[in-house]
């Protein structure tokens, strides 16, 4: 079998299963449905969004409400797009980007709601160089005639730094007021609102700073309403964080000024209360107080725990599952089962007290205090179950044993930040480590029996965990290289081999440092196992790799040795004032033929020519039958060369199509590991 073969067919099998595609699908609206040039619809109150997709914003709205709205600039560049708009399955969502910014890529998602009536854009914003960004945001709306009121959240007429909503009027007409919504209550981002009376220009003023390698998002809300009083009373009861819940989860996590009072612990989310607990009802209503409860018992999948009110933070009723809670601590654990008792005691702030049962409970929650802060950060090894459980853990009652295309590793869990194993479509597993690597592969260990800090043991298949949440030390990282593969995994680290040694096209052996390379790439339609190398000093060198792997460090994590032809590009940082140049061997001196003799038999025998000189000729004839046998021997070479190249090529195309088989094999295991899963998650939930 040809040397590459096997990488190529693990190669094939690895495209199909995208570490990053995954990732996209939580924040992105999937290719399949398109639209282009203009998306337009009405909301649940019958309000007209044309929205014209180049730009992404709304052209007129209803009788022109708008000439204009929610323009994105940067730095005096207004966001323009020209491929289609990807729509959403439901039909109420439109996605288009990037629009490239030096190296940030912008995407803007806009949905129109039909129940509530109003329309909602999310830029996302994604960084994809090595260090932090920041953007001067500006965003513009031309509205359809002057401003001449105004309403806010804090009921004035003029804007207070509390404010986290306005609308603005026009002066009688047949024009809609608009309501302009730029966070929530206790968000700790909020872009500047500008307005002026009798002008119809509007900005959101914003400085955005965005880390190294990370995507944040900001998100805008606006609805249309008519007289100005039901615009004012559609400010005045809008529940921003109830309508967040209709952003996926992993988008909402990255959006900045729409955050504020509400703890996210995984799929658990409670909102919260500056001063007080409060409880959310099933139908929205909101009951301020102080929750009397003095200790929580419930009934989990590793057993009973009983824990003191003090330890607990909140918990959620999701509806239809009768008794059964998510109960969060205050050190960021989870627990998921039937609630003893089953009802929750609130003082209200009136001095009433209530007693409610789970049925009537959506969300209840402690007040944010320095024993239950804002935010939880976890400390100890953390495992997350299918079901929403998020449990500390013994990681030494871990096999951290991963099967990757490279061969079987043992991750370290100090290295990590996280194992996330269900992905969608049953894909493979993804370490990420905390240099925000990700390695795709598969966990060895199938049956999970580890010690919990919470007491007891926790016994799970390992099909029922989500993944695995380490504990991250803060820091800064340093300076590292890049390997962009083919599967679109993405290794932060640096070339681990001493020198890598390439083969030009004309024969020559050139042996370059790991150290002096600025990049590795293939060239576009070469061959496999081409590339081409970069040197910090400016130094180009094309060929074929004296080898089928590199080695990759990891940092911090293992070695791998990578198939040539897995690799996109790799990229590394030069030392300061560092400038070395390829090492090249001296050339071989060339062969001298030596000359041609012509010589004739007859002359050998003639006895007019001496004895001596006879003796010369016969020689000289004797050397240039060898040489011409040498010749003829070199040219059969040549010919045996060349036909089995011609049979290496058809070895070649042969590994092609078994690479490919096994491609299809390895799909087909694929799709059955996932059927499995999706049996056992819904076996799971049924639980």
């Amino acid at each position: 079998m040809n040397k590459y073969a096997f990488g190529a067919a693990l190669l094939i099998a690895a495209i199909q299963i995208s570490a990053v595609q995954a990732a996209d699908k939580a924040l992105h609206i999937p290719a399949g449905r398109s639209v282009s040039s203009s998306w337009v619809t009405t909301d649940s109150a019958g309000f007209r969004w044309d929205i014209y997709l180049n730009y992404g914003q709304v052209n007129d709205g209803t009788n022109d409400a708008y000439d204009g709205g929610l323009q994105l600039q940067i730095s005096g560049s207004t966001m323009s797009v020209s491929q289609a708009g990807r729509l959403s399955k439901a039909g109420d969502e439109v996605e288009i980007g990037p629009w490239r910014r030096g190296s940030v890529n912008i995407y803007r998602r806009i949905y129109v709601d039909k129940k509530v009536g109003y329309c909602r854009w999310i830029d996302m914003f994604e960084n994809t160089a090595s260090t932090a960004q920041t953007l001067t945001l500006r965003y513009y709306s031309n509205m359809g005639s002057s401003t001449q009121s105004t309403f806010t959240t804090s009921g004035k007429a003029e804007l207070t730094d509390k404010d986290w909503g306005i609308v603005t009027s026009p002066s009688g007409g047949s024009r809609p007021s608009v309501v302009h919504i730029f966070a929530t209550k206790n968000a700790k981002v909020r872009p500047r609102f500008q307005f002026r009376r009798s002008d119809d220009s509007l900005y959101y003023h914003h400085t955005l700073k965005i880390p190294a390698k990370k995507t944040v998002a900001l998100c805008l809300i606006e609805a249309q309403r008519r007289p100005a009083s039901a615009a004012n009373k559609f400010l005045s009861e809008f529940k921003v964080e109830h309508e967040l819940k209709k952003i996926p989860p992993a988008l909402r996590r990255i959006i900045l000024n729409m955050g504020g009072a509400v703890l996210t612990l995984g799929s658990l989310e409670l909102p919260r209360h500056e001063k007080h607990d409060m409880v959310v009802q099933r139908g929205g209503n909101e009951l301020l107080g102080t929750i009397r409860n003095a200790q929580y018992a419930i009934e989990t999948l590793q057993g009973k725990v009983t824990l003191p009110a003090d330890r607990v933070v909140g918990l959620h009723a999701p509806a239809g599952a009768g008794d059964r809670v998510k109960l969060g601590l205050t050190d960021g654990q989870v627990l998921v089962g039937k609630l003893d008792g089953g009802s929750l005691k609130l003082k209200l702030a009136n001095g009433n007290t209530m007693s409610l049962t789970i049925d009537m409970i959506d969300t209840a929650a402690y007040r944010v205090s320095p024993k239950r802060p804002e935010e939880i950060a976890f400390r100890r090894p953390m495992i997350v179950l299918r079901n929403g459980q998020q449990l500390f853990f013994k990681s030494a009652d871990v096999d951290w044993s991963f099967h990757t295309q490279y061969g079987r590793i043992i991750l370290k869990p100090e290295n990590l930040k996280s194992i996330v194993l269900d992905t969608p479509d049953g894909g493979l597993h993804r370490a990420v480590f905390s240099n925000d690597s990700v390695l795709s592969g598969l966990m060895v260990q199938e049956d999970l029996n580890m010690s919990l800090d919470l007491g007891g043991k926790l016994n799970v298949k390992r099909y029922l965990t989500q993944r695995f949440a380490l504990p991250t030390p803060a820091g800064d990282a340093p300076e590292l290289g890049e390997l962009k593969l083919r599967n679109e995994d993405v290794l932060a680290g640096k070339i681990a081999d001493k020198a890598l040694d390439i083969e030009t096209a004309d024969g020559e052996q050139v042996s370059v440092r790991g150290g002096d390379i600025a990049s590795i790439a293939a060239p576009e339609g070469a061959s496999l196992g081409v590339l081409r190398i970069k040197l910090h000093n400016g130094t180009t060198v094309d060929g074929t790799l004296s080898g089928k792997t590199v080695a990759f460090q990891i940092i911090p994590g293992p070695r791998l040795n990578i198939y040539v032809g897995h690799i996109v590009e790799i990229t590394q940082p030069g030392p300061p004032g560092s400038k070395p140049a390829a090492k090249k061997p001296a050339k071989k001196p060339p062969v001298v033929k030596p000359p041609t003799v012509h010589t004739s038999p007859d002359r050998f025998n003639d006895p007019a020519i001496p004895a001596a000189r006879r003796a010369e000729l016969i020689k000289r004839a004797e050397f240039m039958k060898k040489m011409k046998e040498a010749r003829a021997k070199a040219a059969a070479a040549a010919a045996a060369k060349e036909n089995a190249a011609k049979e290496n090529a058809a070895r070649e195309r042969a590994a092609k199509a078994a690479a490919e088989q096994a491609a299809k094999a390895r799909q087909a295991a694929l799709a059955a590991e996932a059927a499995k899963r999706a049996a056992a998650k819904a076996e799971a939930d049924r639980n």
